[in-house]
Formats: C-alpha cells, sequence, structure tokens
C-alpha cells in the first residue's frame, strides 16, 4: 500500500513538473513574440517619420518662400496682387496705363496718389476755384497763409482685411493659397512609392511690427503600400522677419502728408528714418512720379524690402490775384506790372514740378477796347491752374 502511494505521489510531481514547464515555455514564446513584435513597430514608426519629415519641410519651405515673394510682389505694385497673379485685385488692361497704373520695370504700379476730384466746399477740384478760391488765403480779405487742404486722394490699400477690401494681408493670403499647388508639388516623393493625397490649404497671415507670421493648414494623408502605414500631417507654419507693418505705416503717413500739405516735399532727405529712405524717380511716366520706400532692415532674399508706388500728376495751385478788375485810361500802354497791379506771380506744386507762368493773350501796346478779359496760367507743363483779370478802359 505504501508503494503504491509512493508512486502516484511520484507521478504527481513527474506531471507537476511537466506543467510547469509547459507553462514557463509558454510564456517565453509569448514574451519574445510580444518583444519582437514591439521592436517592429518601433522600427516602422521610425521609417514612417523618416518618410515623412522630408515631405514637412519640403511643404514648410514652399509655405515660406510663397509668403516671401508675395510681399515682394505687392511691395513692386503698389500694394496689390493682381488675380491671374493669385492676388485679389481685378488685372488692369493695358489701356489702364495712366490711370489706374503706371509702368515701372515691367510691373503694373498701382497709383496711391490720386488727383482731387469731386471737392467738398469749400475746397474744388477744378480751376480757377482750384484748390479753393482765395489759396493760399483764408479769405480774399485774409492775409493768413494755409497749406493744408484737400490735393488729392489715398488709394493706398488697408493693411488688415478688418479694415476693407484688397488688404495686404488677405492679399498675401490668397497668393500663397493660388500657388501652393504649383509649389508644392509632391511628385518626387510618389515616385519614390508613397500614395500622397494634399487637400486646398487655408491660410492665416499675421502682419505684426517686426515680422510676418504664416499658418497654413494643408491636410496631407501618406500611405507607404509595401508597410500599409498611414501617416498625417495637417498645419504648417514659417515667418517673414520683415517689418512690413512698419515700411506699410511709414509709406502711408508720407502719403497722407502729400495729399493733405501742398508744399510737402515727399522727396525730402529728412524724411527718411529708422532705416527707411525714400527716393523719387521724378516725371517716369510722361508727368507721373514713381516713389520707392527702401527699408534697409528687412531683407528679402538678400536684398532690402521696397514698396513702390506711383503718383499721378496734379494741377499746380495759383495764389490768389486779389485786384480781379483794373482800370485803365484809353489808349494806356499796358505793361505785365500794370496788369497786376505789381502783384508778383506765385503757385505751389504738389507734385514738386516747375511751373511757368503766362498771360493771355499777349498784352496789346494799348488798350482800344471797351474792356478785355486777361488768362494768367501757371502751369508744370501738363496741368494748369488759371485765374482772369478784366480791364477796363475808362
Amino acid at each position: 500500500m505504501r508503494l503504491k502511494l509512493k508512486s502516484q505521489v511520484t507521478m504527481l510531481l513527474i506531471v507537476g513538473l511537466v506543467i510547469f514547464i509547459a507553462i514557463s515555455l509558454a510564456l517565453y514564446l509569448s514574451k519574445s513574440a510580444v518583444r519582437k513584435q514591439s521592436q517592429q513597430n518601433i522600427k516602422r514608426t521610425q521609417d514612417a517619420a523618416a518618410e515623412v519629415q522630408p515631405i514637412k519641410e519640403f511643404a514648410a519651405k514652399c509655405i515660406d518662400k510663397l509668403a516671401k515673394d508675395a510681399i515682394i510682389l505687392l511691395g513692386r505694385q503698389g500694394g496689390y496682387i493682381y488675380a491671374s497673379q493669385g492676388g485679389t485685385l481685378v488685372d488692369y488692361q493695358d489701356t489702364d496705363e495712366g490711370i489706374f497704373f503706371a509702368n515701372h520695370n515691367n510691373f503694373k504700379v498701382a497709383y496711391n496718389i490720386l488727383p482731387p476730384k469731386f471737392a467738398v466746399a469749400p475746397y474744388a477740384s477744378d480751376a480757377p476755384d482750384y484748390p479753393w478760391a482765395a489759396f493760399p488765403y483764408r479769405t480774399a480779405a485774409s492775409n493768413a497763409e494755409i497749406f493744408d487742404g484737400f490735393f488729392g486722394i489715398s488709394n493706398m490699400p488697408p493693411l488688415n482685411s478688418s479694415e476693407g477690401p484688397n488688404s495686404i494681408q488677405v492679399q498675401i493670403e490668397s497668393f500663397i493659397d493660388k500657388n501652393m499647388e504649383s509649389c508644392a508639388n509632391l511628385e518626387p516623393f510618389e515616385k519614390q512609392g508613397l500614395e500622397i493625397e494634399v487637400q486646398p490649404s487655408k491660410t492665416e497671415v499675421t502682419i505684426g511690427s517686426g515680422d510676418v507670421s504664416i499658418r497654413t493648414k494643408m491636410p496631407i494623408t501618406i500611405r507607404n503600400p509595401a508597410t500599409n502605414e498611414l501617416a498625417e500631417m495637417n498645419e504648417f507654419s514659417a515667418n517673414a522677419g520683415v517689418r512690413l507693418r512698419d515700411l506699410y505705416f511709414f509709406s502711408k503717413e508720407l502719403i497722407e502728408n502729400d495729399i493733405k500739405n501742398i508744399k510737402f516735399d515727399i522727396s525730402d532727405a529728412k524724411n527718411s528714418k529708422d532705416f527707411f529712405e525714400v527716393k523719387t524717380r521724378k516725371n517716369e511716366i510722361s508727368n507721373d512720379d514713381i516713389i520707392i520706400v527702401e527699408d534697409a532692415k528687412s531683407l528679402v532674399y538678400g536684398k532690402p524690402l521696397e514698396y513702390i508706388f506711383a503718383r499721378r500728376n496734379r494741377m499746380p495751385a495759383l495764389y490768389y490775384i486779389r485786384k480781379g478788375t483794373l482800370e485803365f485810361p484809353h489808349n494806356f500802354e499796358i505793361k505785365q506790372d500794370d496788369l497786376l497791379d505789381n502783384y508778383r506771380l506765385k503757385a505751389e506744386d504738389p507734385d514738386e514740378d516747375n511751373i511757368t507762368f503766362t498771360i493771355t493773350p499777349s498784352l496789346p501796346k494799348k488798350l482800344e477796347i471797351p474792356q478785355i478779359n486777361f488768362r494768367v496760367e501757371a502751369s508744370d507743363g501738363s496741368l494748369s491752374d488759371y485765374q482772369t483779370v478784366t480791364v477796363n478802359r475808362i
């Protein structure tokens, strides 16, 4: 009986040992498989990251390039990017030259300064009452001279979308999104065996004092058919380190001063400050000027950022001739000093053009008719302001 019991115990020990070994082996094999699978997953993740990173960097560089290209382009065209270029402003036709734009270095440079139109009293936009009847005097009887008035219209675009249509901000955003497909051409990566799907981009631009921040949402899905791995990316960012906002407001102040004060000289060296330099190309297109504002502290592709705009020619303003009616004896020989009652002709030009004076008709040697009207004219060679002096024979 004892021998039988002993045999049973031995058998149980052997069976237990076999079960223990089997369980231990199963656990070992299971852990080994999990470890191996984990190592494979880590390798696949690293491989996927290696494949995705170049695409991410490529898209980011593309956005950075498009932002800089947009800033340069609008700077060369008076703050505008035309629809055919990826902007928001309708394209001007060649026949619009001299009306809406001036051609400079093969760019259609928009007029940011236009002649005054539809002036509200006491101002006038047409001779002989331009810019107001008694210019530069407050009234015909006053000796106080005033040079602030209404001498032009600003056509400079707003900076941000909240300030009006065709803003600088919206034009940069539009340019990036409309040119993204051609710029972010991922075909080279597809040739490596990747399947790539790109959704249209949506860009937001923030124009700061010292930089321009760009954030673009552009969903990209990347699949590797060989490993069936899937990767996604959605948002990209870039930063253009230029003083676009400061350049904008510096140029805007120049324009506002130029259309407000007829004696303001936009090309005066005193206007250049804080690394902003103002250059004027006089009469570059007929009598129209090109104004270039350069920022030496903002380099794009190694060159200073420029804001270039056109200024359409405006008429000079003839000083008020106080005595508009004169009387002389019969057969009196009229001289210019007599006609003007010893008044020295003066005029101001808002575009700093040279002015010539003429009196028509030519002065007769003797006043033989009861009355004659003389036209006194101040001209910049293209436009003129005039007044009439009436002479009566007594």
